[in-house]
Parts: C-alpha cells; sequence; structure tokens
C-alpha cells in the first residue's frame, strides 16, 4: 500500500477547501467571507486546481474569459479598471494551454507589449534624471506598473516578463517582445537592494539603501530563473536562503518555496514547513489558500509559470 505523507494530505485538504470556495460566477474572492469576486484570487485558485480532481476548472476559466477589457487587458475587479492592471499577467498565465483561450490570450499580450512604466516616456526621463533625484534608477531601463499610466514596479514587471517569455515566436506584431522582455530584466538588475533582492521598487532612496522585502525578491526570482549566473540574481538567492528558514506567514512561505526550486536550490524543509502549519485551510485570506496548493505541488506550479528547472 503507498504510503500517503503528511505534504499530500496537507495538500488535498487545502485543494477541498479552495474548491468549496470558489463563487456561482466561477471566481473566487479575496477573503472567505466575501462574494466580490476578484481576479488575482481566481488566477491563483485557476493555477492551482488546474489538474486537480476538487473546483470546476472550465468555470473558472470561462470567468476570467467573460471579465477581460475590450483593450485585451484585465480589472483588478469585474467592471472596474477598464484600462486594465497589471492582473492581466496573471490571467493570461492562467489560460495558459486553453485553445478557446487564444485569441483572449493574443489581446493580453498586446495589451503588454504596448503597457510600460511612466519613466519610458521622454518627459518623465527628463524629470527623473534632473528634477526628482530622490530615487535612484535609470529611467531607461523600465518595467511594467501596477495600472497604466504610473512607474514601473518589480512585482507587475516580473509576472509580464514570466508572461512574455511564454510565447513560442515573436510574430504577428510581437516581434518587439524579446527587446522588450529584456528591458524589464534590466530594470530589475538596476533596481535590486544593495544588500541583495528587492522591495516594491527602488534599491535606494534619498540616498540610502532600501532593505529587500521576502516577497517581491521571490517573485523577482521567478522571472529570472534563466539568469542564475548573474551577480544580481545570486545575491538575491543567498539572501532569500538565509530568510526563508525564519519565516512562518504561509504566504511568503509559499513565493520562497516556488522561488528557490526555480533556481534549483534545496526546500526540503521549506515545504515540510508549509504543510505542518496549523490551521492552514482555515487561512481567510483566498489567494493565500490558492498559492499555498501552488506551493505544496511546485513541479507543476513552475512549469504553469514556465519555469524550467
Amino acid at each position: 500500500m503507498p504510503t500517503v505523507t503528511t505534504d499530500a494530505i496537507a495538500l488535498s485538504n487545502v485543494l477541498a477547501e479552495l474548491a468549496l470556495r470558489q463563487l456561482p460566477c466561477g471566481g473566487w474572492a479575496a477573503l472567505a467571507s466575501s462574494s466580490q469576486p476578484a481576479i488575482e484570487p481566481t488566477c491563483y485558485a485557476a493555477l492551482a486546481l488546474g489538474s486537480a480532481p476538487v473546483g470546476d476548472i472550465e468555470r473558472a476559466r470561462d470567468f476570467l474569459l467573460r471579465t477581460q477589457n475590450p483593450n485585451g487587458s484585465w480589472p483588478v475587479v469585474p467592471g472596474d479598471d477598464q484600462e486594465g492592471g497589471w492582473v492581466t499577467s496573471l490571467a493570461v498565465i492562467s489560460l495558459r494551454d486553453l485553445v478557446p483561450a487564444i485569441p483572449a490570450r493574443l489581446q493580453g499580450f498586446h495589451w503588454l507589449l504596448n503597457c510600460s512604466g511612466k519613466e519610458s516616456n521622454w518627459f518623465w526621463k527628463w524629470k527623473f534624471r534632473t528634477a526628482d533625484r530622490h530615487v535612484r534608477f535609470n529611467p531607461d531601463k523600465y518595467g511594467w506598473p501596477w495600472f497604466p499610466d504610473t512607474v514601473s514596479w518589480v512585482v507587475p514587471t516580473a509576472f509580464a516578463i514570466l508572461v512574455l517569455k511564454q510565447i513560442p515566436c515573436s510574430c504577428g506584431g510581437l516581434e518587439r517582445i524579446p527587446i522588450r522582455v529584456d528591458c524589464g530584466i534590466q530594470m530589475l538588475f538596476d533596481r535590486a537592494c544593495p544588500g541583495g533582492g528587492w522591495n516594491s521598487g527602488n534599491g535606494i532612496v534619498y540616498g540610502c539603501p532600501m532593505a529587500p522585502h521576502v516577497d517581491d525578491t521571490a517573485i523577482a526570482l521567478l522571472a529570472l530563473n534563466d539568469r542564475g549566473q548573474h551577480p544580481v540574481v545570486q545575491s538575491a538567492v543567498q539572501y532569500l536562503e538565509r530568510v526563508a528558514p525564519t519565516l512562518t506567514a504561509p504566504w511568503s512561505l509559499a513565493w520562497s518555496i516556488l522561488a528557490l526550486a526555480a533556481h534549483r536550490r534545496p526546500i526540503a524543509s521549506l515545504h515540510d514547513s508549509l504543510s505542518a502549519l496549523s490551521n492552514l485551510s482555515s487561512t481567510e485570506d483566498t489567494g493565500t489558500l490558492a498559492l499555498a496548493c501552488l506551493a505544496l505541488d511546485y513541479n507543476r506550479a513552475l512549469s504553469a509559470f514556465g519555469v524550467t528547472i
């Protein structure tokens, strides 16, 4: 008789709870106590339940297709953000390998290709080089914003890089993707914290080196999984390896597992720590619950994110 491990039991329990939280519309709310669907938790849940025997993945994907904006983007909350937001990257990832979603994904790719941080504009380049010197970064190296017409940030840039790397060929108006992806990667290198890792935006502000954040660092490392030899990446991995064993928050622990696994670092003890967390299934935040599922099944999760190890 095969042995049922603690990790397998934990994953089964969390997947079952995640499936129970699916709303009649097919999406998921940010909190277990809410009935308002949101795109971010829906995307994480759809990724987690992609090949699970529970939940209605088809209804989840239909929900994502219905909520796409006419311009190819996705709103953070259905009916809001008509110009789109950073969750567009997550939605495109969640619809991967779904043939009926190809037109929607192509629209999403085009929107991402045409969306960039405000510092990419000539006026803002001039501003950041002359009048506004409080933050230290090169405005020629820009990524993606949380919302259009704002400056680049680490997390939306990392997710956009992950998405655009999934395109098998640069054709059909997508020829600029390799250059755009490289620009985003250079932005991440430029804005790393001097001590290793990333915070939400810049490594130095008012002349002071900023402390890294675990979540931002882990998500950036996922996007840079093929740049493991770069000194900035190596420094970030070392930072995350030092900090991860001290984590108790499931959200941060889950992202750390995915990032370190992507860089082929040992994660067995972190995996055990996540599965051993008490009351993991009763986590109020649905995005955290779904992310825990992804980390407990990290090989499949990394494949869904387009990361090969």
